[in-house]
């Protein structure tokens, strides 16, 4: 299998644990995490949430893609997850291109409800993370009109969530481009 999957969503959507799942289905995977390229940057960093983060979170995406582009040139199968929005997935796609495989991009929007629950359970990951933030992340989230796949995934575990993703690239419904 070399494609490249984005996995993408809000904070508490189920990102990792869909990537884990997906890469235990393969010989030869990836799980890239957009977060740990981000905590890589000791010096001069700027949280995400602040305005002048825009160019930074660019840098990481693309960042992201090229390791991607470099493992699938080794015959990877690649899971990217992240917080991908509009701007960051096109700058992911132009990074991804030259690697001349199909890219697909799954989008995780579990309901607000879920979300909240989900941080409540996360309280070390998300301490200081209020409900109504949460709702204000899971609005903006539901606003961006993507391409590819958009999955509720309120009731689903890992795995069927990655059966969904998998079924989506299957059937093209979250193939974003081809060569």
């Amino acid at each position: 299998m070399t494609q490249i999957v984005i996995i993408s969503g809000p904070p508490g959507a189920g990102k990792s644990t869909t990537a884990d799942a997906l890469c235990e289905r393969y010989d030869r995977t990836v799980h890239l995490q957009m977060d740990e390229v981000q905590n890589s940057i000791r010096m001069g960093y700027i949280p995400p949430y602040k305005p002048e983060s825009y160019n930074q979170t660019l840098m990481i995406a693309r960042a992201t893609a090229r390791a991607a582009t470099a493992f699938a040139a080794e015959l990877y199968g690649v899971f990217i997850e992240g917080v991908v929005g509009p701007d960051s997935l096109t700058a992911m796609l132009e990074e991804l291109k030259p690697a001349g495989i199909p890219i697909h991009f799954a989008h995780l929007l579990p309901t607000a409800d879920a979300l909240i629950q989900r941080s409540h359970a996360r309280t070390q990951i998300n301490a200081g993370v209020t409900d109504d933030m949460l709702r204000q992340v899971h609005a903006m989230f539901a606003g961006w009109n993507m391409p590819g796949v958009t999955i509720d995934n309120t009731n689903m575990t890992a795995n069927q969530t990655a059966d969904a993703v998998m079924d989506a690239c299957g059937t093209g419904e979250a193939l974003v481009w081809s060569p």
